[in-house]
C-alpha cells in the first residue's frame, strides 16, 4: 500500500510522517534551512501483521504543486492534513482537487497540531473538514485529531491505517511492468538507480528494461523495496531499481521504466475525458494551452475538444502534447493552466495511442464496461488492434484484456490482430470487387497478382491473409501460382482459342528460331500477343525461354532429345551443337541456359554436361 500526504504548507505533513515512521523527512539541506518540504520524501511504515506501507511526503507550498502531483500519482490512500490552528486553506483545496482528479480510492482527514488549539476549536475544524469532504468523490473516513509533538492520536491513526490496509485492492502481479520515475541517481558498482512506485507488474534481477520516452536500455542489477534487497519487484510498492548499462543523462523524473519486449511506446497525443473544475477561470476551447501531469511527468499540451468544455463540465478532447509521454487506457491525469499556473481540472485517458486521421468518437469509448470500450477502440481502427498492444489501450492486465476481446462476438483474432467481423466482411467485399475489376481490365490474364491484391486491401498482412483464406475456403476465389482469380473465371482473348492456335502454329513453324514478342505483334497485328502466349503456356503448349521469346513444346522436346544424344557420349560443345541444330548463338545460348535452369545440363568450363550422366 502507498500512502501519500496532501495539504497546505506548514500544516505538519512531514512532522506527521516522522511521528508515524520514526524517520525525518526533510532530507535536503535547503529543506532543513527553510523549514519547508521542497521535494518528494519517502519512508516505510510498519503497520504490523507483515504489512509495510510506503509513505510519500509531498511539499505543500504552491510553488511545488507540480512536485506534489508527481508524488500523489499512484497512491492508494491519502492523508489530507489540516492544521487545527488554521483550518482549511487554499492549498488544502488545490491538493484535494488533485486527489479527486487522480481518483485516489480512499483517504483519512487528519487535523494536526491539536496541541495548539482548544479542544472545542479542534472539534469545529474537524466538523468543517468532514462537511467539506462529504462532497468529495474520494472515500474519506471521519477526521482524526493528532499532535506530532505530544503523540496525541498517533496510535489511533496507525490503527486506522492498519485496518484500511487490509481493504486495499491488491494489484495483479501478471500485469505489464510500469514504474514512473520520481528520482534517478548513480551508485558505483550498480549503475543508474531509478526510484518510484511500481504502478503495475513485476520485474526480476537480470531482466532487460527500457526507459521511455528517451529509449535508454539496460539490465536489472538490483531491486530494493523499502531498503531491502529482493529478487523480484512487487506491484504497488515503493521500489528502487539499479540498471546496468543505462546512461544517467537520460534518466530523470517523468520517465517510465518498463520491461523490454512489450508494446509500450511513447505518444504525442492522447484522447481523453476531461473534467474542468468549477473554479476554472474560463472554458477550455480549441488549442487552449495547458500543463498535463500524468504519472511523474509534466508536459505542455494543446486541448482540442469536441466542443468547448465549460467550468464544472466534462467533455472529450484530444490532447496534442509538446513532448512525448507514455500512457495507458484508464490513466488519470491533472491539468494546470499555462499562466498563471493553477490546477484547473483533470481527467482520464480513453485512448493512449489514438489514430491520427478520420477519428471516430464512439459513445462507448468512456464506458465503464471493458467490453464497450473494446468495441469502441476497435471501431476506431479499421485495420484492427494488435494483441500485444490491447492491454495498453484497454487498461487491464493482458489475460483480462484477452478475455474481454474473446467475449466480444463481433470481433475475431486474426493472426496477431483483433479485428471487427464487420471489417473482415468489408475487406472481403473489397477484395472481390478488386479482383473482378482486374478481370475486366485484364481479361486474358489468369488472375491478379496476389501481392498486388494484398497491398490494395491496406491492412496488416495477417488480416489480409485471413480475408483471402476465408474467400478461398468459401469457394469464392482460387489461388494458383501466386495469382488470384474469381471462382469460375476463365481467361479469354478476342478471337478466342482460334487466335491462340494461330500464334502457336507460328512458333511451331519457326521451330528453334522463333520470333520475339515484338516481332509476333508486328506479324499478327495484335497487341495482346503476350496474353495469348501466357494462356498457351498455362496449358503447356509453349514455354518462355527468354522474357520476350516463347518456344513451342515440340521444338523444346527436339532440343532436349538432341542434347541427350550429344551429351550421352561426351561433354556438349556449344559450337558443335549449334552446327547440328542449324541455329545461331542468338538462340542457342538462351536455350542452353534454359536447360541449365531446368536441371537437364550443367555448365563445365565453356561447355555443358548432362546432369544425369554426372
Amino acid at each position: 500500500m502507498i500512502l501519500g500526504t496532501a495539504g497546505h504548507i506548514d500544516h505538519g505533513k512531514s512532522a506527521l510522517v516522522t511521528a508515524l515512521t520514526g524517520r525525518a523527512m526533510d532530507r535536503l539541506a535547503e529543506e532543513r534551512r527553510r523549514g519547508i518540504t521542497i521535494d518528494l520524501n519517502f519512508a516505510p511504515l510498519d503497520l504490523g501483521n507483515g504489512i509495510i506501507a510506503g509513505v510519500v511526503d509531498v511539499p505543500g507550498h504552491e510553488d511545488f504543486v507540480r512536485t506534489m502531483v508527481a508524488g500523489a500519482s499512484g497512491i492508494d490512500l491519502a492523508l489530507l492534513v489540516v492544521a487545527a490552528d488554521e483550518g482549511i486553506m487554499p492549498q488544502t483545496e488545490e491538493h484535494l482537487g488533485i486527489l479527486e482528479q487522480l481518483a485516489v480510492p480512499a483517504g483519512i482527514p487528519v487535523v494536526t497540531k491539536a496541541d495548539l488549539a482548544d479542544p472545542e476549536w479542534v472539534e469545529l475544524v474537524a466538523a468543517e473538514l468532514a462537511e467539506r469532504l462529504a462532497l468529495s468523490p474520494v472515500a474519506f473516513e471521519s477526521p482524526i485529531a493528532v499532535s506530532a509533538r505530544t503523540g496525541q492520536g498517533i496510535e489511533t491513526l496507525r490503527a486506522r491505517l492498519s485496518a484500511l490496509a487490509a481493504t486495499v485492492a491488491v494489484r495483479p502481479a501478471d500485469d505489464l511492468f510500469r514504474l514512473p520515475v520520481d528520482r534517478a541517481f548513480s551508485v558505483a558498482g550498480v549503475g543508474t538507480v531509478l526510484t518510484g512506485t511500481a504502478w503495475s507488474g513485476q520485474i526480476a534481477l537480470g531482466d532487460a528494461v527500457l526507459l521511455l520516452p528517451t529509449g535508454g536500455s539496460g539490465r536489472v542489477r538490483s531491486i530494493e523495496i523499502h531498503g531491502t534487497s529482493v529478487g523480484r519487484s512487487a506491484p504497488g510498492a515503493r521500489t528502487a531499481v539499479g540498471v546496468a548499462g543505462l546512461a544517467r543523462e537520460g534518466a530523470r523524473r517523468g520517465a517510465i521504466l518498463v520491461q523490454e519486449g512489450f508494446a509500450w511506446m511513447p505518444t504525442t497525443a492522447i484522447d481523453a475525458e476531461v473534467a474542468l473544475g468549477r473554479a476554472a477561470p474560463r472554458p477550455l476551447g480549441s488549442r487552449s494551452r495547458v500543463r498535463l501531469h500524468l504519472g511523474t511527468a509534466e508536459v505542455m499540451a494543446r486541448v482540442l475538444p469536441r466542443a468547448p468544455i465549460e467550468p464544472g463540465g466534462t467533455g472529450v478532447a484530444r490532447l496534442a502534447l509538446e513532448q512525448p509521454i507514455v500512457a495507458r487506457g484508464g490513466d488519470r491525469f491533472v491539468l494546470r493552466s499555462y499562466s498563471p499556473v493553477t490546477t484547473i481540472g483533470g481527467g482520464r485517458v480513453l485512448d493512449p495511442l489514438p489514430p491520427r486521421r478520420r477519428v471516430l468518437w464512439p459513445a462507448g469509448l468512456g464506458a465503464g464496461k471493458p467490453g464497450e470500450r473494446f468495441r469502441s477502440l476497435l471501431e476506431r481502427r479499421p485495420t484492427g488492434i494488435s494483441a500485444a498492444i490491447l492491454p495498453i489501450l484497454l487498461g487491464p492486465p493482458p489475460r483480462t484484456a484477452e478475455e474481454v476481446a474473446r467475449d466480444e462476438p463481433n470481433a475475431r483474432l486474426v493472426g496477431s490482430h483483433w479485428v471487427a467481423t464487420a471489417i473482415l466482411e468489408g475487406k472481403a467485399a473489397q477484395a472481390l470487387a478488386t479482383v473482378r475489376q482486374y478481370h475486366r481490365s485484364h481479361p486474358s490474364d489468369r488472375g491478379m497478382p496476389l501481392e498486388t491484391l494484398r497491398r490494395s486491401l491496406r491492412t496488416p498482412d495477417d488480416v489480409a491473409e485471413a480475408v483471402l483464406a476465408d474467400l478461398r475456403g468459401s469457394g469464392r476465389i482460387r489461388r494458383v501460382d501466386g495469382l488470384v482469380a474469381l471462382a469460375g473465371f476463365a481467361p479469354r482473348v478476342e478471337g478466342g482459342d482460334a487466335e491462340i492456335d494461330r500464334i502457336v502454329r507460328i512458333l511451331e513453324e519457326a521451330s528453334l528460331s522463333p520470333p520475339s514478342l515484338p516481332e509476333l505483334e508486328r506479324e499478327t497485328g495484335r497487341r495482346d500477343v503476350a496474353a495469348m502466349l501466357r494462356l498457351a503456356a498455362a496449358s503447356g503448349r509453349v514455354e518462355a525461354v527468354e522474357r520476350d521469346r516463347y518456344y513451342a513444346r515440340g521444338a523444346l522436346d527436339r532440343f532436349i532429345t538432341t542434347l541427350t544424344e550429344v551429351g550421352s557420349h561426351s561433354d556438349i560443345a556449344p559450337g558443335a551443337l549449334r552446327d547440328r541444330l542449324g541455329i545461331s548463338r542468338k538462340y542457342l545460348i538462351p536455350l542452353l541456359e534454359w536447360a541449365d535452369g531446368k536441371g537437364i545440363t550443367m555448365r563445365v568450363g565453356e561447355g555443358r554436361r548432362l546432369r544425369s550422366k554426372s
